[in-house]
């Protein structure tokens, strides 16, 4: 755990984007993590790669091609997929490492049901406040939008699930709402997986691992934030869901039917656990980015705002009518709807029962 503190501080070092810390500080943060040669490290150096720092880029790619461990060479391997960073490639290649498609599944472990490798969990982070599991997204690039732009975000953290029913109700226990402040929340009369008893919230076992719904931007925001959390912006919601090279769907650019949790044609409700389907997750292990439920983001949803990040000025719109939704349902199951640029705004102001959300951290 010590060892761990440590990588994370130097980290944080090396990837703020804080203009306070300087060039020397991230310089030598990025030695660190470098001797240090664990796979827990290598995330970061990954990261550190599509920095601006000459210097900083040097120590990163002196430190990956000196690496021997076998778990770190494969938190390594992650890197290209999540990446495609060619330095990368080269690196593998040095080291006598397959270098493998960048098209491969998140997880075979996953979906055997083993739990994520040493290499898979050095990419994520757990929040002890609610114990949601995070992925980190290095800096750089990724082609956003239908046409295809070249945007760059800085390094940040997206949880691999919606927020369960079972953790909603742990939120709600814990802040006790009064009934004005719950209404704003959640329509908690509609969520019937949800029940209080005296002051306990409590999820439905058979449904607890399922989404919660009926939840409100506001209710996901108020959860966000007791989590230590937030919501992530659109953009950052986009890179998580399509990865680097801007393809159609999580997995890639062709519909495959089955893959995402989607009724072509209307039947009844069925929201499923958030993490069926691990055969649709994204690059980044991420499960559900299309298909289940709509997914809550920070941002006011303005029709044009993609003009003004073609231009390069990514500064989300400061007010609007609506919030932004991304993810496309399962009850919306048509390809059209289900494409990781598909956005919508909402009149759903008060959230339905295709509503839930996901969240973010800043690094």
């Amino acid at each position: 755990m010590e060892s761990q503190n440590k990588i994370l501080k130097w980290a944080r070092q090396l990837c703020s984007a804080t203009p306070l810390v300087g060039s020397h500080t991230r310089r030598a943060a990025c030695q660190k993590l470098a001797s240090d040669k664990t796979a827990q490290a290598v995330p970061f150096l990954v990261s550190a790669l599509a920095g601006s720092d000459e210097q900083v880029r040097r120590i990163a790619e002196d430190g990956l091609i000196s690496l021997s461990d076998p778990n770190a060479i494969d938190s390594l391997a992650l890197g290209y997929v999540r990446t495609k960073e060619e330095s990368l490639r080269r690196i593998l290649t040095a080291l006598e490492r397959a270098v493998p498609e960048a098209s491969v599944q998140y997880s075979q472990t996953s979906q055997s049901g083993q739990g994520p490798t040493p290499a898979e969990q050095a990419w994520q982070l757990h929040n002890t406040r609610d114990g949601t599991v995070l992925a980190f997204v290095p800096e750089g690039d990724f082609l956003a939008g239908k046409e295809g732009f070249r945007v760059r975000l800085s390094a940040y953290y997206l949880a691999l699930t919606c927020v369960t029913k079972a953790q909603y109700a742990r939120f709600l226990t814990e802040r006790q709402p009064n009934s004005a402040k719950l209404s704003r929340w959640i329509h908690f009369d509609q969520s019937v997986a949800i029940t209080k008893e005296n002051d306990t919230y409590t999820a439905d076992p058979e449904k607890a691992d399922l989404p919660v719904v009926w939840v409100t931007w506001e209710g996901a925001s108020a959860y966000c934030k007791w989590a230590s959390l937030r919501l992530p912006t659109e953009l950052e919601w986009e890179k998580g869901a399509r990865g680097v090279d801007g393809r159609i769907y999580p997995w890639g650019q062709e519909w495959d039917v089955g893959r995402p949790h989607a009724a072509e044609e209307p039947v009844q409700e069925e929201i499923t656990s958030v993490k069926a389907y691990p055969c649709a997750c994204s690059p980044y292990g991420l499960y559900q980015m299309i298909g289940n439920v709509y997914e809550w983001c920070q941002d006011w949803y303005q029709q044009d705002a993609y003009e003004q990040y073609v231009q390069g000025n990514l500064k989300p719109p400061s007010h609007g009518e609506h919030r932004v939704l991304r993810g496309g349902p399962w009850r919306f199951g048509t390809p059209a709807y289900l494409r990781t640029e598909y956005r919508k705004s909402t009149v759903w102001r008060g959230g339905t029962l295709l509503c839930g959300f996901r969240c973010a951290k800043s690094f």
